[in-house]
């Protein structure tokens, strides 16, 4: 995935964020005093108060009377923010990062099928349909609008289960998809039958048929495991 350019706001975000995730500045003590951080990171002090307040705001850091900034338990870390997410898929072990959205795709997804095959409109259904169509047939390279497609119809399925928690859940599972079809779409590698998977899925929806459509879920996350250990990831 190519890499964003950031702005200066973005980038001391960034690096801080990187620094307390990584364990540099440990949960519990005190960032650097705000004079030390400007010197550093050479931005006006305004700057780096937004950064700051967005760090507050993925819970990370805290500011707290005659102590400081100081960085929160990881118990209050907002772990599903789409920042974080990507933050972290740069300074953990790949096989680590996608164990945990790989359960996190078990835990959530079949549900969503079901419930979407319950409660989806009829403009829901033909937008996963869409989606579906965008993703093209098997081929010996999966193309940008195909993985779009593919992420499209997934997020999709979310909304369309009518649980906005469920919805919430959206950059878990793009993030989880994209360093997916990144490791599986090659032809040697991707589950044969996983294009006809996400057909049967938006098929069980269409009919209303909750119990398939929980299934094939399950099934193509099946598929998907598969082709993750082929790549040499032995996810569980």
């Amino acid at each position: 995935m190519q890499r964003r350019r950031l702005n200066l706001r973005d980038t001391v975000v960034e690096a801080l964020a990187v620094r307390i995730i990584t364990g540099t500045y440990a949960t519990g003590t005190a960032l650097p005093h705000e004079t030390s951080l400007l010197e550093e990171f050479a931005v006006s002090r305004t700057c780096l108060r937004e950064a700051l307040q967005l760090l507050s705001g993925k819970g990370l850091i805290v500011s707290r009377p005659r102590i400081g900034t100081v960085v929160r338990e990881r118990i209050d870390w907002n772990f599903l923010d789409a920042d974080m997410l990507r933050w972290r898929r740069e300074v953990i072990p790949p096989q680590t990062y996608l164990s945990e959205l790989f359960a996190m795709r078990r835990i959530v997804e079949p549900e969503a099928a079901a419930l979407a095959a319950e409660r989806a409109s009829t403009t829901q259904i033909e937008q996963i349909r869409n989606a579906f169509e965008a993703m093209g047939g098997r081929s010996d390279h999966y193309s940008d609008d195909a993985i779009e497609g593919d992420v499209t119809f997934h997020r999709l399925i979310l909304t369309a289960s009518g649980n906005a928690l469920f919805s919430g859940f959206g950059a878990c599972i793009e993030e989880s998809l994209r360093a997916s079809i990144k490791l599986t779409s090659r032809p040697n590698i991707e589950a044969p039958d996983s294009r006809e998977l996400h057909g049967e899925v938006i098929e069980a929806i269409e009919r209303g048929d909750r119990e398939s459509a929980r299934r094939r879920s399950h099934q193509l996350l099946d598929a998907t495991l598969s082709s993750l250990r082929k790549a040499g990831f032995g996810l569980e």
